[in-house]
């Protein structure tokens, strides 16, 4: 795609139009999500603890949605409301499947514990609103893996301003290394400190743990506006091979300390250097068509695999064996973990299609006024 390729605009907002996504990114998007829940599904199995899966496949996220809204929403934010109609939109991105999910997770939490969630009513507050991002994430979110999203949305509210004040008066790179200062300071006096990962889990997720890696991939997907180096589909599949080998090969054996050091600096630089190489891959035909498939079901993946999981292992398994889910042995927990990989991909197809695709449209027939969607409208931020 060629930058002046066609776009969607929208007569009745100031925000920017709606470009055509990106093919390597929706299909580094999907690699990500099928990574963290296949680290997921291994580790609460005990099968391997592939740390560096887990916590580079969100970092990633993080870059892929700056690159992602910056390359949509670069010329936005110029009219009155525009930043109200963009919050509510991302609002609107994440929220149906996630309070959906959250309300099952309660149900399943509460069958399985005989009681209601503690706090339950605060906790319902926070969740609808993202407002978790703001009070200790990884403790407040309902959903496992929820705590992102909150951490997310804050970005979200940043953005505009980030888009309007800072991008246009070319301060960006110059904020981004600030942004990557402290990173690197929260994580070495968190992450890194002499109490360890696991004593300062909920310290270190917190928001400035991961701005660099947002707002990093805010001036890529500046980049990518102007400059589509339309490289061949090897290339991309080089990129993405390498980058997996690459999370393999540096794993370690204590978690956390793969954000630490030269193993964490390696990593870091590797991370930008995927997406925007990703965002040059020139994908037709069925690479295409795999990379949207991906896109698509990236962000259903991501919240459902752990329902789909635990509902197994809470519900199922008990009454087919005594024996723990972490007991199991390796072929029988390798095949489950394809089996829970393999329907979360279905249900999030099927949620991006019936629940999340119709209520997106809705919102925006209701933030600017139309009977129906832009043709061919189709958002580029895929997150999760």
């Amino acid at each position: 795609m060629k930058p002046s390729a066609r776009v969607q605009t929208d007569a009745h907002s100031g925000l920017a139009p709606e470009r055509e996504r990106v093919p390597g990114w929706d299909m580094l998007r999907g690699l990500c999500a099928l990574a963290v829940a296949s680290y997921h599904l291994l580790y609460w199995q005990g099968l391997a603890s592939l740390h560096t899966l887990g916590s580079y496949g969100v970092y990633l996220f993080f870059i892929l949605s700056g690159a992602s809204l910056s390359y949509t929403y670069a010329d936005g934010f110029r009219r009155r409301g525009d930043v109200v109609a963009f919050v509510v939109t991302r609002w609107l991105r994440l929220a149906p499947l996630y309070l959906l999910l959250c309300i099952v997770f309660v149900a399943m939490l509460s069958q399985r514990d005989g009681q209601l969630v503690d706090q339950l009513g605060w906790r319902t507050l926070l969740n609808a609103s993202f407002g978790f991002g703001l009070v200790d994430p990884a403790i407040w979110a309902l959903l496992i893996g929820g705590w992102s999203l909150g951490i997310e949305f804050v970005y979200y509210l940043a953005f505009p301003a980030w888009m309007s004040v800072v991008a246009r008066r070319g301060r960006g790179p110059m904020l981004w290394l600030v942004l990557c200062v402290l990173q690197w300071f929260w994580i070495l006096h968190t992450a890194g400190s002499d109490a360890g990962y696991a004593a300062s889990a909920v310290a270190y997720h917190q928001i400035p743990a991961f701005g660099a890696y947002f707002f990093g991939g805010c001036l890529i997907g500046q980049w990518r506006r102007v400059k589509d180096l339309r490289l061949p589909t090897g290339w991309g599949v080089a990129v993405w091979v390498g980058m997996g080998a690459l999370l393999l090969a540096l794993n370690p054996l204590e978690q956390g300390d793969e954000l630490l050091g030269w193993r964490g600096m390696m990593l870091f630089v590797a991370c930008f250097a995927v997406v925007a190489l990703s965002g040059q891959v020139r994908l037709d035909g069925g690479a295409q068509a795999c990379a949207r498939w991906l896109g698509d079901i990236t962000y259903g993946c991501y919240l459902m695999h752990p329902l789909v999981f635990f509902g197994f292992a809470w519900f199922v398994l008990p009454h087919v064996t005594e024996v723990e889910i972490q007991d199991m042995p390796t072929l029988p927990g390798l095949v489950l973990v394809a089996v829970v990989l393999t329907l979360s991909c279905w249900l999030a197809k099927l949620s991006e299609r019936h629940l999340e695709t119709p209520l997106r449209h809705w919102g925006r027939r209701k933030l600017f006024g139309r009977k129906s969607p832009p043709k061919g409208l189709h958002p580029v931020s895929r997150r999760s």
